[in-house]
């Protein structure tokens, strides 16, 4: 299929799942949400994803007289708001499918920096996630599991969709095999947001600030994986 937008003909093809629709890619975006915010709130005291949670912590933070973690979870919404912004530039100036790759660099050299530059503001840290951060969630918005929408970096709505869909699959008498993949499809996203906020617990504990490094790791996975799919299903000159 073919849509001109400009002076491009953006071009998205039908008849395959695209790379960003994966299985693989819907469970290491949640593995990096659960990851992200379970180590931002152990390092911060803030989170640079799910800015809702940020809402309700800065009030609660106003209640105990406590104007220094207030600031930096301000700053963490300024600075997501900001990269999202950015990253709606990004994605309307987009003329071929490798625009997501460019769109991960600000987080991944973020997170891999953070483990070896000592002595910085918490705040400034805190504002270099949350931006990049606004930038992979505009990313990937959009984004099914499959056939399926999805939430990437929070949980909530996913959460409810698999319970939802498991309670049509066991009530219905006739269930078919494809409510049944939806409710997996549901269960491994937010499986993978689970486990990415465990691991981040135990791997700060031991490894305190250099945790973040389990983020650059996981980015670099997903551009290696999409990278390989756009290339593979000859989706290069797509913007898809």
């Amino acid at each position: 299929m073919i849509i001109q937008e400009g002076e491009f003909a953006i071009m998205r093809r039908d008849d395959i799942i695209m790379p960003q629709d994966g299985r693989k890619m819907a469970v290491l975006l949640g593995f990096i949400g659960g990851f992200i915010d379970v180590y931002s709130h152990m390092q911060f005291h803030s989170l640079v994803a799910t800015q809702t949670g940020n809402i309700i912590l800065m009030v609660a933070n106003l209640g105990q007289n406590d104007f220094h973690f207030f600031i930096t979870k301000l700053f963490s919404i300024f600075f997501f708001s900001i990269g999202f912004l950015v990253g709606i530039v990004i994605k309307e100036r987009a003329v071929t499918a490798f625009w997501r790759l460019y769109a991960l660099c600000p987080l991944l050299l973020s997170t891999m920096f953070i483990p070896f530059v000592e002595n910085v503001n918490h705040n400034i840290w805190v504002a270099l996630l949350a931006f990049s951060t606004g930038i992979l969630m505009l990313t990937f918005s959009g984004s099914r599991i499959e056939s399926e929408p999805y939430t990437i970096l929070m949980t909530s709505g996913n959460y409810r969709k698999m319970l939802q869909f498991w309670y049509e699959y066991i009530v219905n008498r006739q269930r078919t095999a494809m409510q049944k993949r939806r409710a997996i499809n549901y269960s491994l996203v937010v499986l993978a947001f689970i486990i990415g906020a465990l691991v981040a617990a135990i791997v700060y504990d031991i490894f305190a600030y250099r945790a973040i490094l389990g983020v650059t790791i996981t980015l670099l996975i997903i551009m290696i994986h999409y990278t390989i799919e756009i290339i593979k299903n000859d989706l290069t000159l797509y913007n898809v």
